[in-house]
């Protein structure tokens, strides 16, 4: 409980001299009464009162000003041990303090959150938290004054993340203050890099590998063999038209990927927009027998980047035209919806924050995928095993829908995809900011179908 300045000032207050000057002086009028001569020294004790008063009420002020800089000192301190707790919380990292026996004194609140420990870890020793050997052995060398750091693996709910461990010293205490930097997407991502350029590579080897083997063959045993060198021929062209394609899928997403790639947002006639995908697999449509229907809400007004539209749809029509069931359609559907802006990725900054989302959906009736793959087709590379153990025609280059989820999210959105097995796969795609109703069209009716 805080005293306040009057309370202490009272139980604080001298006693001095002229208090017993007083006495003495009162003493000697009483015996003046009988003996004059000490009337003597009772005036003079009277002319020392007011003297020896004023020195001890000088002292008393005195006092009561150390005792306000004490208290105003004491106040400042608590201020700023409140501010550095403050600060210690604020940490965007998981800190942690441990003592000289290596038990836990503080930690911030993020350690209590990213880290899966709760409220109730202080006093608890720091090798029953963390059974990890070497970050064991990080915060003990950094209490024999040793800093250092590691990186661990850590199970936090079920999930290993990954941590770049720091410990420092803390010479006054004794003790080892540790932080906690989750890299687990910095690991991922180098992951990601080496199993892509491994995928690359196994790609392009393959129909380089064919290419060779062909031409080798033709300049070889099958020189003089007209229908050998045909089918070399055809096989020469095929793996060439792979190679192209791969290397054209490999671009764009290098270009999606890029930090300075410009998105370009202008109005777009979304209509006009499909139609010209759809004109360029209308032989393939045809030679398997598929109808291309577009669903548009012919009251939509888009601005977006049509460069990235086109190329979203152009995969997708491309995928469901491949896996349709002969004699089925391929769907486009547009209209406007509610789509929330991901803060952590944002939108293109030409985007009106008042626009209306965009929902596109690619709907086929076709092999659909089955629920085990349908986490990973995103991926870079990664194909379904239809897709691998079929037709030339069928097996594409792996990376579609991973450049369909990278334009996505360059214009603010994100891509989701619904499919049953053998009965069809519905992907859609919903950008944020980029509708805008005409105001002279608002009567028109949605969902207007046309076939080509």
């Amino acid at each position: 409980m805080m005293i306040s300045m009057s309370d202490r000032s009272d139980n604080t207050q001298p006693v001095g001299l002229w208090w017993l000057v007083f006495s003495i002086t009162l003493g000697s009028l009483i015996i003046g009464l009988f003996l004059p001569a000490f009337l003597i020294v009772a005036g003079l004790s009277t002319i020392a009162i007011p003297l020896l008063a004023a020195r001890d009420l000088h002292q008393s002020h005195s006092m009561q000003r150390e005792l306000a800089k004490h208290q105003e000192r004491a106040e400042s301190e608590q201020s700023r041990a409140v501010l550095l707790r403050r600060y210690f919380d604020a940490a965007d990292i998981p800190i942690i303090a441990t003592d000289p026996q290596g038990v836990l004194v503080r930690c911030n609140e993020r350690a209590s959150k990213v880290l899966g420990f709760g409220d109730q870890i202080i006093g608890r020793r720091f090798d029953e938290l963390f059974m990890q050997r070497g970050v064991q052995e990080l915060e003990q060398l950094a209490r024999d004054n040793e800093p250092g750091h590691a990186r661990a693996s850590i199970l936090i709910r079920g999930e290993m993340r990954d941590f770049d461990v720091s410990a420092d010293p803390v010479p006054i205490s004794g003790g080892a203050i540790l932080t906690f930097r989750d890299i687990t997407e910095l690991s991922q991502a180098v992951t990601l890099k080496a199993d892509f350029a491994a995928n690359a590579s196994h790609e392009l080897r393959t129909p380089i590998a064919s290419i060779k083997g062909a031409a080798e063959t033709l300049m070889g045993p099958a020189k003089n063999d007209e229908p050998m060198a045909t089918r070399l021929i055809d096989m020469i062209a095929s793996n060439a038209e792979r190679l192209e394609l791969l290397t054209g899928d490999l671009l764009d997403l290098s270009k999606l990927e890029a930090e300075d790639l410009h998105v370009e947002v202008a109005e777009i006639d979304l209509s006009e927009l499909v139609e010209s995908v759809f004109a360029g697999f209308s032989s393939q449509a045809d030679r398997r027998d598929l109808r291309l229907v577009t669903q548009i809400d012919e009251s939509l007004v888009v601005r977006s980047d049509s460069s990235l539209l086109k190329l979203m749809l152009r995969n997708l029509v491309g995928n469901a035209i491949k896996f349709a069931h002969e004699g089925t359609g391929v769907k486009v559907i547009a209209q406007t919806g509610t789509v929330p802006v991901d803060r952590t990725i944002g939108v293109p900054e030409s985007l009106d924050v008042d626009d209306g989302g965009l929902v596109l959906r690619v709907v086929d009736k076709g092999v659909g995928i089955p629920i085990e793959h349908q986490q990973r087709v995103f991926e870079r590379f990664y194909q379904v095993d239809e897709a691998r153990s079929g037709t030339a025609a069928k097996r594409g280059t792996g990376l579609g829908l991973a450049i369909v989820k990278h334009a996505a999210r360059r214009l603010g959105g994100a891509v989701t995809l619904e499919s049953a097995y053998q009965q069809g796969t519905s992907i859609t795609i919903e950008l944020p900011r980029c509708v805008k109703k005409k105001e002279d069209e608002s009567e028109t009716e949605p969902g207007v179908e046309t076939s080509e």
